[in-house]
């Protein structure tokens, strides 16, 4: 059998390793389907046991249609059938770096960089595209360095950053984030010359980046016809870059480093029109990042911090109007990212642990967000041109107590809204799990 059309299969009826009693973790192979004990959530492991990564948080991993899942693997590129959980090999290759799926069409999009020393980042590397269910594939492009974050609304673009003169973040490791398996690994020693933990070792390391002032582009590439078109040049450090899930032609991108120096986040039209930061600093020590479009591309949300590590909110932008509205979040609820539900009714986050900017004495838990209007007295004035503040109550979804945070768990709902996905290290190796909302 070959490897595009090998299945596995997930569930309470699969061979041995399979479901395990309530509060039961087998030695060994993790469990394929259980429930918290701390929870009462059903969570099902829809990776192998060979392992395997989800994509970053904000990085679309399913059809249009809703019916499969992408992720990377030790052996390639897996499909995940959501409803039956069934698994099969997309692209039987260890070296396929998986990007995205695409918008409209049944595609996934993937990329092999040219065999070398160095960062990846820094070497040729050429973009495929595969279609999920004849597994035929078709070369896009190849550009001489750089990455491609995002695919636009109608499929016709890719949008990347390439940075000339960068060093790695660690120097003694290539890639220290290991973006196709997800671990991250930071390292530096403090004024004292004691090592620093992992939190303060990439603090370290970002400051250095920001600080060197590497020449660096924003490009598009045209999927039809392989183009690449510069339309941004900075010394920032630009990072991020997405693409809005209707609108083909808006762009959203980051100035990297560390968040209380920087302006972090920026929008930008295709033609290279509209640069604009979309969030200005109010007091001194405020922090703002890891944005993420919502699904009908009309808010911008991301995580924000006034000041850094003392109050907490998960902030939205209206695109077309300016409106503002803070959720304010725990410390216990901070979440190293923050996703919204297909509906916009409800949020998650894969909290963080105590080394962490939010310092939580029990913040290592997947999290569901339900806002709630905060309304003081009988009546409540309203200004449009300020802030709405609202609240985030909480609902704990999965004990991550076991779960170390090298390695980011990058919450997204499933279409359907039902679930939540999420990578974990809970029982050793990477794996992609999912929590019944």
């Amino acid at each position: 059998m070959s490897g595009s059309t090998r299945r596995e299969f997930l569930g309470a009826a699969a061979a041995a390793g399979g479901t395990a009693a309530i509060g039961q973790v087998p030695a060994g192979t993790p469990p394929r389907d259980w429930t918290d004990p701390r929870t009462g959530h059903r969570i099902v492991r829809l990776s192998g046991d060979e392992g395997g990564n989800k994509l970053y948080f904000y990085r679309n991993s399913f059809t249009p249609q809703g019916d499969l899942m992408v992720m990377s693997s030790p052996r390639g590129i897996v499909l995940v059938d959501l409803k039956t959980h069934a698994r099969r090999i997309l692209v039987a290759d260890p070296r396929a770096d998986l990007m995205f799926t695409a918008r409209r069409s049944r595609t996934v999009f993937y990329s092999v960089s040219d065999p070398g020393t160095g960062q990846p980042t820094d070497r040729p590397r050429t973009f495929f595209a595969v279609d999920v269910d004849s597994g035929r594939t078709r070369r896009i492009a190849r550009i001489e360095a750089g990455q491609v974050g995002a695919v636009n609304a109608d499929d016709t673009l890719f949008v990347g950053t390439v940075a000339y003169g960068d060093a790695p973040l660690q120097p003694d490791v290539p890639d220290p984030r290991n973006r196709r398996f997800g671990q991250a690994e930071y390292a530096a020693v403090g004024p004292d010359g004691r090592p620093l933990n992992f939190a303060k070792a990439k603090g370290v390391r970002m400051l250095q980046r920001w600080a060197a002032r590497v020449p660096m582009e924003l490009f598009v590439i045209d999927l039809k016809t392989g183009q690449r078109r510069v339309i941004h040049r900075a010394q920032d450090w630009l990072n991020h870059p997405q693409f809005s899930p209707t609108d083909p032609g808006q762009i959203i991108f980051s100035h990297e480093g560390p968040w209380h120096r920087v302006t972090r986040m920026w929008r930008i039209r295709t033609d290279g029109s509209g640069l604009a930061a979309t969030h200005r600093r109010t007091m001194n020590m405020e922090i703002w990042g890891h944005e993420f479009f919502s699904p009908d591309g009309k808010w911008l949300w991301y995580d924000l911090q006034t000041p850094r590590g003392q109050v907490f909110w998960v902030a939205g932008l209206d695109l077309a109007t300016g409106r503002r509205l803070w959720r304010r979040v725990g410390q216990n609820d901070w979440s190293v990212h923050f996703n919204v539900s297909p509906d916009q009714r409800r949020f998650a986050g894969d909290g963080g642990d105590a080394d962490m900017v939010a310092h939580a004495k029990d913040g290592k838990w997947i999290v569901l967000f339900t806002p709630e209007q905060i309304v003081d007295g009988e009546t409540q004035a309203y200004d449009p041109d300020l802030v709405t503040p609202e609240y985030m109550r909480s609902t704990r979804l999965v004990d991550m107590s076991a779960h170390d945070y090298r390695l980011e768990p990058n919450v997204t709902f499933t279409p359907d809204g039902k679930q939540i996905v999420f990578g974990s290290n809970m029982h050793g190796a990477n794996h992609v799990y999912s929590v019944a909302i």
